[in-house]
């Protein structure tokens, strides 16, 4: 787990999305194919637990794996904008 200084410095390069309201840095660090399917199966976790909230990370996580070269890894009930497609579930 990354400290505190460490998420800040991962969201400042884009590599972990900033925590929403507070200054402890980010949540969902994703450096690597690991972080990124540990991100992918924590979405269901989002807080706050709305559909708006889990698919503002799912956006964060698409571009992550994009800039990875590991979009094949998106699950398919993901569209591009971060909701999911219909007769998905979370």
């Amino acid at each position: 787990m990354a400290s505190p200084a460490d998420m800040k410095n991962l969201v400042k390069k884009g590599q972990a999305l900033p925590a929403p309201g507070q200054d402890r840095g980010g949540r969902f660090p994703i450096r690597n194919g690991a972080e990124l399917q540990k991100a992918i199966k924590a979405v269901g976790r989002v807080k706050p637990d709305t559909d708006a909230a889990r698919a503002t990370v799912r956006r964060y996580i698409i571009g992550r794996a994009r800039a990875l070269n590991l979009a094949s890894a998106i699950p398919d009930t993901w569209d591009s904008s971060g909701n999911l497609k219909p007769g998905a579930s979370s």
